[in-house]
């Protein structure tokens, strides 16, 4: 005991030393609290906040939200064990304050920041839209708490009332402006697009100014990431979906139903009006009795005379076209409650275009594609059976054709041609 009160007075009759000791007792007291809440305090607040949403709440987060809370103990404690410290210099404990109150205003940021993703987490946990994201939201609340802790420090460093910190602020509030010019665009834009449900995680959307198509995997406050059908993963910025053209392809998926809309090029000398000699390949094809019979008010087709057909206008064309509507809805892929047309297009040098216009009944694109498929090579196989030629430019087969009856009209060898 003697000893330890001559060490005491000697201490204190040195200021320098009284000073370096007090130091040293603050980093000690600040090291074992430090210590003490990475061992002990963790484990009682994990029991004590997290006890009843264990389930809930991953062991990974409510570690990590207890470490941000254990950061705070080491700066409170010695803020306050500064002050049992009279001999220490006015201007070191100024200093010392300033540097407890900026580690307490970050730690706290940090703190909000770990809340924050916590509440983003169990949002896409939780919530019955999986396909709806908050994480632009997310990220403006980091910014605010960003921009609020800066303001504290800077109070806190100049030791005004963060009002006047705040005040002051609107002088460059032009500079500030400017250099988040990004920043507020991608906001408005990010508010825009959460708030309206234009876009969602896992909507297909296409841009075909930026040939981009594939699935939106990220919405967030700057960029929006989309996997392309290619697997390569693209970057948007937000405030592009407010100024470019693109397309989402989630309502039809909704819909339950996914358009067809192509056509195939007829050749107009093939057109003709209806006779009985073409009526008889029409008649074996299966289902053409029909739209034929509608076509003739119920007459008997081989009791029509040739005339007929001419005053009533009924060419090849208009019986394949009723046709393949009546085909069209007969097919089970096919939905019978929207649209089924088939119509003529304006001419073009390619000939007369033919579109059909339908609607699956499945989005998904793998039977979509079947479907489409299977509809224009039934078309294309069966148009002869009524007469009808399909367009297409000449090949190399069609000129060798050419040669080869031009060799036999001359009695020239092919092979000299």
């Amino acid at each position: 005991m003697a000893y330890l009160n001559h060490l005491f007075t000697f201490v204190e009759s040195n200021p320098a030393l009284a000073v370096g000791f007090n130091i040293i007792l603050l980093v000690v007291s600040g090291m074992l609290a430090h210590l003490l809440c990475k061992f002990l305090l963790i484990k009682v607040v994990r029991k004590a906040f997290f006890a009843s949403h264990k389930q809930d709440v991953p062991l990974e987060k409510d570690r990590r939200i207890a470490e941000k809370l254990s950061n705070f103990i080491p700066v409170i404690i010695v803020y306050y064990v500064l002050q049992f410290m009279p001999n220490m210099p006015a201007s070191l404990v100024t200093a010392i304050n300033t540097i407890c109150g900026i580690l307490f205003f970050v730690f706290l940021s940090v703190f909000f920041n770990e809340m924050l993703d916590i509440v983003n987490s169990s949002y896409l946990r939780k919530t019955r839209r999986k396909n709806h994201s908050i994480k632009g939201y997310i990220q403006i609340g980091k910014i605010l708490v960003h921009v609020i802790a800066a303001i504290m420090i800077l109070a806190v460093m100049s030791n005004k009332s963060p009002a006047i910190i705040i005040s002051s602020l609107g002088a460059v509030a032009a500079v500030l402006m400017f250099v988040f010019q990004h920043t507020l665009l991608s906001l408005v834009a990010n508010v825009q697009l959460s708030s309206n449900d234009v876009l969602q995680l896992g909507d297909w959307i296409e841009m075909p100014d930026k040939n981009l198509s594939g699935e939106v995997i990220d919405i967030a406050l700057h960029t929006i990431t989309i996997r392309n059908w290619d697997n390569t993963i693209s970057r948007i910025p937000t405030k592009n979906f407010l100024t470019e053209t693109y397309t989402n392809w989630q309502a039809m998926f909704s819909s339950g139903a996914r358009r067809i809309m192509r056509s195939i090029d007829i050749d107009q000398h093939s057109i003709s009006f209806l006779s009985q000699e073409m009526l008889v390949p029409m008649l074996a094809i299966r289902g053409v009795n029909e739209p034929l019979a509608k076509l003739l008010d119920g007459r008997d087709p081989t009791g029509v005379a040739n005339r007929w057909f001419i005053d009533n206008g009924l060419t090849n064309l208009t019986l394949f076209r009723h046709y393949l509507m009546s085909w069209l809805a007969d097919r089970p892929d096919i939905i019978k409650d929207m649209y089924i047309v088939v119509r003529t297009l304006k001419p073009t040098p390619a000939g007369i275009p033919l579109e059909i216009y339908c609607f699956t009944s499945s989005t998904a694109w793998m039977d979509y594609e079947d479907t489409q498929s299977g509809i224009f090579e039934y078309i294309t196989a069966v148009a002869g059976q009524f007469s009808l030629r399909l367009y297409q430019y000449p090949a190399g087969h069609d000129f060798w054709r050419l040669s080869q009856q031009s060799s036999a009209r001359g009695n020239v060898p092919p092979s000299d041609f």
